[in-house]
């Protein structure tokens, strides 16, 4: 929390007196640290509102790491309930992958604020639900010709597993963390590997699928108009107590998403609404693809049941047969 005060300036406020202030690149704006937060938390209820992302009666599962992001969004999604008429609680859902003292340490931070604030939480391991913990799985496919890094494996297990978590709680929404960063980081790296019906299929006002829905919980991500940044200065002024440290893994793997990030990074110190302008042309060309690319037919998977594209397994059992 120390390099918080790294981001402060002397200046006017845009909306207050206040002199100390908050210099915001994308639009030019100087907001105190007062404002800043009223203004993080007013995003937060606006793109909830503006992209029909809940309605009074859902059963929301929040996805809860203990890092920043899913903090602040818990955090938010409390209050908004604890304020709506006839809302249901909210239930935070915690995977633990079994990465040694890095999960260890962040669920203690989930389990902490969960408790704070009175939340009910479960956690699902991935040793209790494919027999291995991550560590054991990469430390098994390493060095082997097929690894594929930690964070692809990790991505597609943890995906199963908060979707039929949020489910056996009773969800019909599964709320997840993630902020513009992550979503402009994401739609770049679809496009750089033409994943067209991965971009059509995330429009955010698609119609209903029963076929789907039986399989699939709603997702959302109401943080996706914060950059990462203005989460991580949100959670200080805030005082939420969140694990600050980034998965090992991710740090240390040659993954092309990071190098997207950094790409992103760079492209943000000339043109600091880059992230801002990534998300309009996904909200754009997902509505085009999604109207008029022509509808791919999928399979089921032979050992879930899950829909798997045009194959006879879904990349999850693949997984789980090459763990096995």
């Amino acid at each position: 929390m120390s390099n918080f005060n790294i981001f402060l300036k002397q200046g006017t406020c845009s909306y207050c007196n206040n002199s100390i202030v908050i210099q915001r690149k994308h639009s030019g704006e100087n907001l105190c640290p007062e404002c800043f937060q009223k203004n993080i938390e007013k995003n937060i209820y606006k793109t909830i509102s503006k992209y029909e992302m809940l309605k009074s009666k859902d059963r929301i599962i929040v996805a809860l790491s203990g890092g920043k992001d899913s903090i602040s969004l818990l955090y938010n999604l409390n209050i908004i309930q604890n304020r709506t008429h006839n809302s249901k609680p909210i239930i935070a859902l915690i995977i633990d992958e079994g990465i040694k003292e890095y999960r260890e340490k962040s669920i203690k931070k989930a389990k902490e604020f969960c408790n704070k604030y009175n939340i009910e939480y479960k956690i699902i391991s991935f040793k209790d639900k494919i027999g291995k913990t991550l560590d054991e799985i990469i430390n098994m496919k390493r060095e082997t010709p097929d690894y594929k890094y930690a964070c692809n494996y990790c991505a597609t297990i943890r995906r199963r597993l908060l979707n039929d978590g949020a489910k056996e709680l009773g969800g019909n929404i599964l709320a997840m963390g993630h902020n513009l960063t992550d979503f402009a980081e994401t739609y770049l790296m679809n496009i750089l590997y033409k994943r067209l019906d991965i971009i059509a299929n995330q429009y955010f006002f698609k119609e209903e699928n029963d076929e789907i829905n039986q399989f699939y919980i709603k997702k959302i991500s109401p943080l996706i108009r914060i950059p990462e940044e203005e989460i991580f200065l949100y959670a200080n002024i805030k005082k939420l107590d969140y694990y600050p440290s980034h998965c090992p893994y991710r740090e240390k793997d040659p993954i092309i998403r990071k190098r997207v990030l950094d790409f992103i990074q760079e492209c943000k110190k000339y043109s600091p609404e880059i992230e801002f302008n990534l998300l309009n042309g996904f909200l754009e060309l997902s509505k085009t693809l999604y109207y008029h690319r022509k509808k791919k037919n999928h399979s089921l998977c032979q050992k879930c049941g899950y829909p798997c594209g045009n194959g006879k397994i879904c990349s999850y059992c693949s997984y789980l047969l090459e763990f096995s």
